[in-house]
């Protein structure tokens, strides 16, 4: 794990703003939530199972707070949210000379488990601003499973289409802080986007064996056409995820190994290797992702953790001459009104 936080942290140049987004961080194998069991479970039972998966939680976030101060000494780094919502949670810091540059944090859980009652599968959103810019931090577990490519395209659209945010009802703070006409309660009303997850899709029409031969031969193009997600953005325009960019990947697959070893999946259900870890981010001209990388140091997942880094442009108001610009357009645009009224006339 140390050689993981170095790699991820670089102590040589620290990002202003580290965002971890974890999924699975309780066991959703041993506890799986069948339609038995959500209905007629026993108050007392679920109370000690929050509890221990609150202490779970703590405990990660008192971890990274550890590391952070472990591993970039000279930085002072606040911790600006945290949220969970049963195997996900999200973690965000912020460089504590940042801080003041940072307001209006607000967050959100989408559950998407038994018609968005459960939340084993879902998403957690974190937004605010930074100076007079918007971003959105969306860290989700989609639909398991070989063939739901489908229904991981549906839930990514529930996500997208939620509206799960506070509103701003004032329409100057919607133009200078939200674009496409949005108000701040929809994901893509924001101006900076970052999607990370476990997205679950998988590698189409391979068996197992020529998946683990090519990923062995480094013949990631092979692999990268058939793709699930890359493929549904090719022949599907309805795809939500479609609003999102993904940096070109250039590693092997990430799910599944066995835990504690380099080796792809030998147990009984033996599944087929897969891109199910992504990282995707939306923000034209305004958002450049300059790394994207899989660490192959944690091996206590059978999943390999995958990390990006990126550099964001944000904009900050100057509403005085904001307002005397608009005082002058507006006056200009009377006179405009004016001449062409009495040109008509």
């Amino acid at each position: 794990m140390p050689n993981f936080f170095r790699e991820l942290l670089q102590p040589e140049d620290p990002p202003d703003l580290l965002v971890f987004g974890f999924q699975e961080l309780v066991d959703l194998e041993n506890k799986k939530i069948t339609a038995k069991s959500f209905f007629k479970k026993k108050k007392s039972k679920e109370a000690n199972e929050q509890e221990h998966m609150s202490h779970q939680y703590r405990a990660w976030r008192d971890h990274l707070i550890r590391v952070l101060d472990e591993f970039c000494p000279r930085q002072n780094y606040t911790l600006l949210h945290t949220a969970n919502l049963v195997g996900l949670f999200t973690c965000i810091f912020v460089k504590s000379s940042e801080r003041t540059k940072i307001r209006d944090v607000s967050a959100a859980e989408i559950k998407l488990g038994f018609s968005g009652r459960v939340g084993n599968k879902g998403a957690l959103v974190v937004r605010f601003l930074i100076d007079d810019s918007s971003l959105c931090f969306i860290n989700c577990h989609l639909a398991a499973g070989q063939s739901q490519t489908q229904h991981r395209n549906n839930d990514a659209a529930s996500i997208m289409e939620a509206a799960p945010l506070p509103r701003n009802r004032s329409p100057k703070d919607c133009t200078n802080f939200f674009v496409g006409g949005g108000d701040g309660s929809m994901i893509l009303d924001h101006e900076i986007c970052i999607l990370n997850g476990d997205l679950n899709y998988r590698i189409d029409s391979m068996t197992r064996d020529s998946v683990v031969s090519a990923v062995k031969q480094g013949n990631l193009t092979k692999l990268l056409e058939r793709d699930q997600l890359l493929l549904s953005r090719k022949r599907n325009p309805g795809l939500r995820l479609r609003a999102f960019n993904e940096a070109p990947i250039t590693f092997a697959p990430t799910y599944k190994y066995d835990v504690g070893t380099d080796t792809y999946d030998t147990s009984e259900k033996k599944r087929s290797p897969a891109w199910c870890d992504r990282l995707l981010y939306r923000g034209l001209g305004k958002i450049k992702q300059t790394e994207y990388r899989r660490h192959d140091c944690v091996k206590v997942s059978d999943h390999r953790p995958v990390s990006g880094r990126f550099k964001l442009r944000v904009k900050t108001i100057n509403t005085k001459l904001q307002t005397a610009v608009s005082d002058k357009v507006e006056v200009e645009f009377e006179a405009v009104k004016r001449r062409i009224a009495g040109d008509i006339k």
